[in-house]
């Protein structure tokens, strides 16, 4: 993203300067806060301040569904884009990883909700609700992961008109970064928790960007298997259903009474390291001379 539309973004998405909608109960942005020249910005890259859509349960499950015909998109594509989100040339490519994976197993399904959680047993969809699209598109360009079908459907409609005129492609040194990240993951110690992998991760200063875009990239990696967890195996190629990855949770000490350590994330530690084997047969054409 444009350096200079990201720094209007960030003065138009103040928490200061949202305004509550009551009939659609969702928070709006007022464009007057920014300078005439910024507002240029925003038309010159079509970005629509608020893009607002009511989305339901099966009609998003029918728009992820047409998605999977986009050209531009394949498991080696999107390994290039997330690896770029790794590297930092491409910060939104954070969230392709888990979006792609989420939008290429969609299938028609009606909901059924989960026994112990209010969310669709199959996708995790939770209510028919309006949703802020550009919104979610800003704080993924911050480098955040969306992991559910309504940010699988606002970022890849946007990587699709992104990608429409030419790939998205890792630089040489994103994919060093991206390299040594697996190698420095298959270092830890073999009782080494979720939380303190992170705080290493952070020391040892290998990537630039927040926690939160840190954290991203390690639930993604542990969302197709190249992290493993303890409870349930996952892959990139199939799909396992919502409620269970929620079960798994239970399963865990380190969920428990919080909100910021989830499956499939939480249930890695130091033994597992890297499955190699997964990440060779997803990234192979971008890590396999490195």
């Amino acid at each position: 993203m444009d350096k200079k539309l990201l720094k209007a973004l960030k003065k138009l998405y103040k928490y200061a300067n949202a305004h509550y909608d009551p009939d659609r109960s969702i928070s709006l942005y007022n464009t007057d806060i920014l300078e005439p020249v910024e507002r240029e910005l925003l038309e010159h890259y079509h970005w629509e301040a608020n893009k607002i859509e009511l989305l339901t349960h099966d009609e998003l499950n029918r728009k992820l569904i047409a998605l999977q015909s986009i050209e531009s998109f394949s498991w080696v594509s999107i390994a290039g884009v997330f690896i770029a989100g790794v590297g930092g040339s491409f910060p939104a490519g954070i969230s392709s990883l888990i979006n792609y994976k989420q939008m290429i197993h969609m299938q028609e399904h009606p909901y059924e909700q989960a026994e112990r959680f209010v969310c669709c047993k199959y996708c995790g969809f939770s209510k028919d609700q309006y949703e802020h699209l550009t919104y979610i598109r800003y704080a993924i360009h911050l480098g955040n992961a969306y992991d559910s079908t309504v940010g699988a459907y606002a970022h890849l409609t946007e990587l699709a008109e992104l990608t429409e005129h030419g790939p998205i492609v890792p630089t040489a040194d994103d994919i060093q970064k991206f390299t040594q990240l697996l190698h420095f993951i298959d270092e830890a110690e073999d009782d080494e928790t979720p939380g303190q992998l992170e705080k290493r991760l952070s020391a040892a200063k290998l990537l630039k960007g927040t926690p939160g875009m840190r954290r991203s990239i390690l639930k993604s990696l542990a969302s197709v298997g190249v992290l493993p967890n303890t409870v349930l195996p996952l892959t990139y190629d199939s799909w396992t259903n919502i409620e269970d990855v929620l079960n798994g949770e239970l399963q865990l000490n380190n969920t428990k009474g919080r909100s910021d350590m989830e499956m499939p994330w939480a249930g890695w530690k130091g033994e597992l390291g890297v499955d190699w084997d997964k990440a060779r047969q997803l990234f192979g054409e971008y890590i396999s001379g490195q």
